[in-house]
């Protein structure tokens, strides 16, 4: 019961898959699962010993469970089902309330779909909001791959990330979707720096152990040092006589 009173199941039923995973585990453990699946045998005219005793166990742990069911729903739901056998509840709860997931699967996979980080916009909270919608998923039954929610946040990056993209897709980072927020932070703050035209190079130069380019000093004064020109020869000193 302590764990099956975290997840109350709600009157809209907008946490019936949280609360329908929870009461399956709970259930599993305690090997009255089938319950939620099996209707209770009708028996017949003349049955056996062993039916009998079958049918006494099934009738019980339905009783039970049903009850802990009850107990873990809004008032609302509980006058509705008061006096319904375990599969009967189940069945139509899963009835009322599973369209109304995968309605909301659907509004999340496309607001997923649809981020792209806007030029200026922070990358920190692009990310995290890429993730929270990851997160819905996950609580929703769907667990998207690690390399693919990777490929998803990369793929919803503007061009200036280009180089961060390449850079990490050949050396084959094996990274998490926290892990590759903390890069792109990195980078982002990179960018930002005065005359830096790889931002990606203080990430990914400590991975791949290479050196750091040395910028080429530039020739001071107006007019001095561009193509095409030629420094005046200096003066030849007169000769003494």
């Amino acid at each position: 019961m302590p764990i099956l009173n975290r997840e109350k199941l709600k009157e809209d039923g907008s946490n019936y898959l949280d609360w329908i995973r929870t009461l399956r585990i709970t259930l599993r453990y305690e090997n009255k699962e089938y319950v939620l699946d099996e209707d209770v045998p009708v028996l017949g005219e003349n049955p056996t010993s062993e039916e009998i005793t079958a049918y006494n166990k099934h009738y019980d742990e339905s009783t039970k469970v049903a009850c802990l069911m009850l107990a873990t729903m809004a008032s609302g739901l509980q006058k509705n089902f008061e006096t319904w056998g375990t599969f009967d509840i189940n069945q139509q709860i899963e009835e009322m309330f599973q369209e109304q997931a995968r309605q909301e699967r659907f509004e999340i996979v496309k607001s997923l779909m649809a981020c792209k980080l806007q030029e200026g916009a922070y990358v920190c909270a692009h990310v995290q909001k890429m993730k929270s919608y990851i997160d819905r998923l996950g609580n929703l039954g769907v667990e998207l791959p690690k390399e693919l929610a990777i490929d998803m946040v990369l793929n919803s990056l503007t061009s200036s990330y280009s180089r961060f993209i390449m850079n990490f897709n050949m050396n084959g980072f094996d990274k998490t979707l926290m892990e590759l927020h903390g890069m792109l932070k990195t980078a982002e703050a990179s960018m930002k720096k005065p005359n830096n035209s790889n931002p990606t190079a203080p990430i990914l130069a400590v991975d791949r152990g290479s050196a750091k380019r040395k910028r080429v000093p530039q020739p001071k004064g107006k007019g001095k040092g561009k193509v095409g020109q030629s420094e005046p020869a200096p003066k030849k000193r007169a000769q003494a006589e």
